[in-house]
């Protein structure tokens, strides 16, 4: 049975060598546009175009060249095109002016059609109605008024000269834009301060200190010197803190045991360090167990003398699988060794476009337990592609 591809094929250029086009003795139903068969009884080789004539042979017949005639052509502004299939004819027609004809006394035409030319009468007789040229005054008379601060208005009609007499608006001067000099606008609270009343003229502020008026301690967490004045506050030496406890600088505990009673312990950090005061071949054991009460403890630890992750259930290890990635591409190699030193040929090797994410197919060799080779058939850009290794 064939093997099925649900996805399309992209040869990226490259040559389909030795294939062979389906065989059939008729044209196949249900087909798709773009489909193509050889027709063993016809011995033609035929594609289908998804319309009403359905299965066409491949080559050039009087019908497609007709069309592809008809095809070139497109109408255009004034222009009708009108292509019949079925008597193979082609009828272009002008849908736009005709003919032209002049207006008497206002526009002359020297043709119908052809080369034509337009132009205006030696004499144009116009109407011309209205006192444009002889007015004296404005036909309506217009107010000019003053606006923002000052107010005041005088009616105006062309004959003689007006005078607005203003007047200042009353509250319109505003101090320290219309006025020079200093004064204070207004104060504004602080923290642990409050201020009430208003600034500007005649006005009155009242300040007051809204915040720490005296300070206590609180036992077994603060303590204070004094409640006003000068005041020391610190630590006694065993500290309660009954809610949340934010350190921003380090902190060093120096006792045997660190005892959590959380439900859920949430570490910011991205990297956990264990066996920190390792120095030199490291030879110890480390990693993360797991109480299970009466049933065997579970484990996920880094094996030191394996040098693997290592997972265990208390029963059973399994071994984890790492994995190297690398991208490959500089436009000019075809061929990748990609050093990967994960001891073993039990590799799993997987290669994606890096723009596409898309998984592509290339020759790859394991060419020992450290190193796989992946080769392209033609060069691929720079970092084109992506090499993923498991094992």
């Amino acid at each position: 049975m064939a093997r099925q591809f649900l996805t399309p094929i992209d040869l990226n250029k490259l040559e389909l060598q030795n294939a062979r086009i389906q065989n059939l003795g008729s044209d196949p139903n249900p087909a798709v546009a773009g489909q193509i068969y050889y027709n063993t009884v016809d011995s033609q080789l035929k594609y289908y175009n998804g319309g009403a004539s359905a299965w066409q042979v491949i080559g050039q017949s009087v019908e497609q060249l007709e069309d592809a005639v008809a095809d070139l052509i497109t109408a255009g502004n004034g222009i009708s095109v009108d292509y019949n299939d079925g008597t193979s004819t082609l009828t272009i027609a002008n849908t736009g002016v005709t003919s032209l004809l002049g207006t008497t006394d206002e526009v002359t035409v020297s043709a119908s059609a052809g080369a034509v030319t337009i132009s205006l009468p030696s004499t144009i007789n116009a109407d011309t109605t209205g006192n444009a040229n002889t007015a004296t005054t404005l036909a309506t008379s217009r107010a000019i008024s003053l606006g923002g601060d000052l107010s005041g208005s005088a009616s105006f009609n062309g004959g003689s000269d007006i005078t607005i007499n203003a007047t200042i608006q009353a509250n319109s001067v505003a101090l320290g834009t219309d006025t020079t000099g200093d004064y204070v606008a207004g104060a504004s609270a602080g923290n642990g301060i409050s201020v009430s009343g208003s600034g500007g003229e005649g006005s009155t502020l009242t300040i007051a200190n809204t915040g720490v008026l005296s300070l206590t301690g609180t036992a077994n967490e603060v303590t204070v010197s004094a409640s006003a004045g000068n005041i020391t506050v610190g630590l006694p030496d065993n500290v309660t803190v009954a809610g949340d406890l934010t350190v921003d600088g380090n902190l060093t505990v120096s006792g045997s045991t660190t005892y959590l009673n959380t439900a859920t312990l949430q570490v910011e950090d991205n990297k956990v360090l264990l066996n920190s005061n390792t120095t030199g071949s490291p030879s110890v054991d480390a990693g993360i167990e797991v109480e299970r009460g009466d049933a065997a403890n579970s484990e996920f630890f880094w094996d030191e003398s394996e040098g693997r992750w290592t997972a265990s259930n208390g029963s059973a290890s399994y071994v984890a699988a790492l994995k190297y990635s690398a991208n490959v591409g500089n436009n000019s190699a075809t061929s990748f060794a990609i050093t990967h030193n994960l001891g073993t040929r039990d590799v799993t090797v997987n290669v994606y476009d890096n723009a596409t994410y898309e998984t592509v197919e290339v020759d790859i060799a394991r060419t020992n337990t450290s190193t796989v080779t992946v080769t392209f058939a033609v060069a691929p850009s720079t970092d084109a592609y992506r090499v993923v290794i498991t094992g």
